[in-house]
This record gives structure tokens, sequence and C-alpha cells, in this order.
């Protein structure tokens, strides 16, 4: 009893009218639903209960995955505790009238939901196949079992041989997180495990991003309904001395900064929805230091009714920094900062840019498509793309390709053919939301004959930021399949004449019970 008084006493809460539009947005509320949240959401308890338990298929799923995400409480503390209070000075009491009978069941569900408790395990299972490459570094996995209510949350993992831990508590306005799990910060590169990393992160998820060693004490700083936070961590692996952290409401922006090394990290996740203006959505993410920064920015632009798109991306890539997220053998070995535009009207008349300086390499090209024909059913395109390299040595080339595109909502279907002077490649590409929360991706590029300058290939059609690398692998399958509780994804590469191809697997599960 006293443990659930002090749980009670001292959890952070969230209301309906706490959780932003931005947040709705991003778990894929549709517009009339965002409305109807918002307005329902400044009436009484009872009737916000009501509303949610009238909605049938999709939007129920969509609200009731925000409700459990966000751990949503519709009563405060203090009213809980007096509901708590009056039900038991009652209980000797029989109540006649079928409003007490309705009051009293709403009330208990909402007691029900507020408590729930939830356990969750998984595991993990990593392999990297590379000739010439130790065992040790060739396989990693992971075991874990954690659990959250009420704020709080806690995990033990067994990575490899090593077993860790991780905790973020609550205690009114202070935050604590500690071990190899949680960070108040979402930043991806910041005290990164070189060996692990989690494709089960989303909002709500238990698994974010693993961890080297590190600790956070923070405020939290209630005002209009926003959350601020700062307070000071210390990570190791960031920077040897201790430092300052500040994250924003929805942690839409957070920055770090340790003055003992001139060292800081700043994130940026942000959008904005207009109907005169359109949608529009920008990311970022860099590590400042003396020795070298990294990073990326990311932007992307729709127009009203979704007739023109933008998209665009710099980043710049280090062993130093970023090359400690992957093994050495598919990190990058110099220091790369590439930049890349796209722009199209309804997907299917457009161009695109890109430059990228590789230490003494220097690639640049430009590109246009247009359609040969549309229908519903997709369109045939034509892309002319110009390939520029100097530095060490002078390249150009000019590549012609047709091919096939299908487009709606997030749905991608693309494949087509490139021909060059000394050969041409196949691409393909595929993208298919399925339901709440499911995504498929497979991505190909398949080159003949010996072009001369790299070519340009998207990882993913829907990443953190948008991933374009220039590869000169004759052969590239990637495959991705990613939902709240299992993930697969699977990349092959070889190099012509090459008898060594990378393969690349990792498989991860997460398993939840609620209590």
């Amino acid at each position: 009893m006293w443990l659930s008084l002090i749980q009670t006493l001292f959890a952070v809460e969230k209301k309906p009218d706490q959780v932003s539009v931005p947040e709705l947005l991003k778990a894929g509320f549709p517009p009339h639903l965002v409305a109807a949240w918002k307005e329902k959401s400044k009436q009484s308890p009872e009737k916000f209960l009501e509303w949610k338990r009238s909605l049938k298929g999709k939007d129920a799923a969509l609200v009731s995955k925000v409700w459990k995400e966000q751990q949503i409480t519709l009563y405060t503390n203090k009213h809980r505790l007096a509901e708590n209070n009056t039900s038991k000075q009652n209980v000797k009491f029989p109540r006649n009238t079928k409003d007490q009978k309705s009051k009293e069941t709403t009330s208990k569900s909402l007691e029900r939901s507020d408590s729930l408790y939830e356990l969750f395990f998984g595991m993990s299972y990593q392999n990297l196949d590379v000739r010439y490459l130790p065992r040790k570094e060739k396989n990693h996995s992971s075991v874990f079992l954690g659990g959250r209510g009420k704020g709080q949350i806690w995990i033990l993992e067994k990575r490899d041989e090593e077993f860790s831990y991780g905790a973020n508590l609550t205690f009114q306005q202070f935050r604590l997180t500690s071990g190899n799990r949680y960070k108040p910060i979402p930043h991806f590169y910041f005290a990164k495990d070189p060996n692990f990393y989690s494709q089960l992160e989303r909002t709500g998820s238990p698994l974010p991003q693993p961890l080297l060693l590190s600790h956070f004490l923070g405020y939290r700083y209630l005002r209009e309904g926003k959350d601020y936070e700062f307070g000071i961590y210390q990570a190791d692996a960031f920077s040897a001395y201790p430092g300052l952290y500040f994250v924003s409401p929805n942690k839409s922006y957070s920055g770090v900064w340790s003055a003992g090394e001139n060292k800081s990290s700043l994130y940026v996740n942000d959008s904005w929805n207009s109907k005169d203006w359109g949608n529009h959505r920008v990311q970022s993410e860099s590590i400042l230091s003396k020795k070298e920064s990294v990073g990326f920015f990311y932007l992307k632009s729709e127009s009203p009714e979704s007739k023109y798109f933008l998209d665009a991306t710099v980043y710049r890539d280090s062993p130093l920094l970023y090359g400690m997220v992957s093994p050495e053998e598919v990190r990058p070995q110099i220091p790369q900062t590439l930049g890349y535009t796209r722009g199209s009207f309804k997907h299917f008349l457009g161009f695109e840019y890109l430059s990228s300086i590789e230490g003494h390499k220097y690639e640049s090209g430009r590109s246009g498509f247009f359609p040969f024909f549309l229908s519903e059913w997709g369109n045939l395109l034509y892309r002319y793309r110009e390939y520029n390299e100097s530095g060490n040595y002078q390249y150009n080339e000019i590549g012609r390709a047709a091919f096939y595109e299908w487009r709606k909502e997030k749905t991608v279907v693309s494949f087509g053919f490139e021909s060059r002077e000394n050969g041409g490649q196949w691409e393909g590409k595929l993208a298919l939301p399925i339901n709440t929360g499911n995504l498929l991706e497979f991505s190909a590029i398949f080159r003949e004959g010996h072009p001369k300058t790299r070519a340009w290939f998207e990882n993913w059609t829907y990443a953190t930021d948008f991933n374009i690398n220039l590869t000169d692998r004759q052969e590239i399958i990637k495959l991705k399949w990613v939902s709240p509780f299992i993930s697969l994804n699977i990349s092959y590469s070889e190099k012509e004449n090459d008898p060594n191809p990378i393969l690349f697997i990792n498989f991860q599960l997460l398993q939840k019970i609620d209590l």
C-alpha cells in the first residue's frame, strides 16, 4: 500500500492537453483526429474517455498507441488519491443509482489505466561476415529484461559477455538517467556503443540506442504545459570532463557542452505544418570539437496539396567520430563531406544535384528527370545525369536512364536501368508501409561493365536523415523489415573481382507484457 501511495504521489503525469500537435502528427494522426483530440482534451476526463471508447478501426488504434506511449493521465494524483479514499470510505454503503455505478466504473477503469505497469524483454543478434575479420568482431548478441510504469523505466542487459544496466527515474521535477541505455537527450551518436544499435527506437519505445556508460541528472521545468529540461552529465565516451545539457519540449532541440574539452553536440528535429505554406521538416545532429566537427543537416519540404517536393541534406562523416558506430571494415577511412539536393513536381518532373569531397577526391553531378508516360498505375520516367570526378583522376560520364515509378503517400515502387559509355547499372527501390508502425523496405543496385565514376545509392527511402551514398560496389542488396516488436536488417555487397563480399544481418525482438 505504501509503495503504491509513494508512486502515486511522485509520478510525473501527462494530461491529454499536454500532448502537442507535432507529437500527434509524428504518431500518424490525420488532421481530423488531431482536431478531435485537442477539442476533447479540453473537456472533462469522463468526456475524453467516452470519446476514446467511441473510436473504431485505425483511429482507435492510433489513439490507444499515443495513450500508452505518452503515459496519459486523466486525473491528477491528488484527485486519484481522493477517489481512492472516497471509495474505501464508501465500501460499506450500497450504490443504488445507475449514475453512481457509472462513475464508479469510469473511476476504476481510469485508475487501472494510470497504474499500468509494463514488462518488456527481448534479444538482438548481429553478424558481419567479412573474410579475415576476427570472430569476436563478426558476431554480437544481447538479451535484456526491463520494466516501466509511472514515468519510471529500467533495464538489465547482457551484451556479448558484458552485463549492463539502464535506469530512467523521475522524482517530481527531477530526472536521473544512469547506465548503458537511457539518456534525456535524443542524440544517436552521443556515447554510442559501437557494436550495437536499436532498430526498434521510436516514440514511446523502451529501447533507445544502446550507450556506453553515462549519467545524467536534470531538472524538468514545466511552463504553460511545456516541459524544459537542463542539467549535468558525465560520459567518458563523449568527453573526459563532465558537462551541461539542455532539452526543449518534445525533444525538438537539445544540446550538450563540455567546457573542459570544449566539445559540444547539437540536435534538431522539428516540423512546421501550414495550410498556406505546406509541410516542412528539419533534422540535424552535429558534434563539434577541436579535432574535428561532424554531423548532418536534412530539410524536407512539401507544398500545399502535395505538388512540389524538396529534399536537401549535407553531412560530414569521419572515422574519428561517426566511424565509431560501425566496424572498421565498413566505416569511412577518411573524412567525407557530401551535399545532395532533390526537387520535384509531383515526383515526376524534377532535378538532382550532388557534391562530395573525400580526401583528394572531388565528385559532383547533376541530373534532371521528366515523364515519358503518366497514369494512376505509375509513371515511366527518363533521367539524364552527369557524373564528374577530379583529384587523383579526371573522369566525366553521362548516364541516361529509363525507369518505372509509382508513389502514393509513403509507398514507393521504383526500378529501372541507366546506361553509361562503359557500362550501366540496374536500380530498384521498394517501400511499403503495412498497417500502423510496420514498414518493409528494399533497395538494390547492380553495376555492369566498367563505369568510371561511382553510383548514387540511396540506402533507405525513410530514414532519420536522407542517407545517400557514393559507391563503386558492383552489387548491393538491402532489405529491412521493422515493426513495433520485430526488426530484420540484411545487407549484402560485393566488388568486382574481389573474393571478399560483405554480408550484414541484424535481427531484433521486443515483447511487452502489461501487468
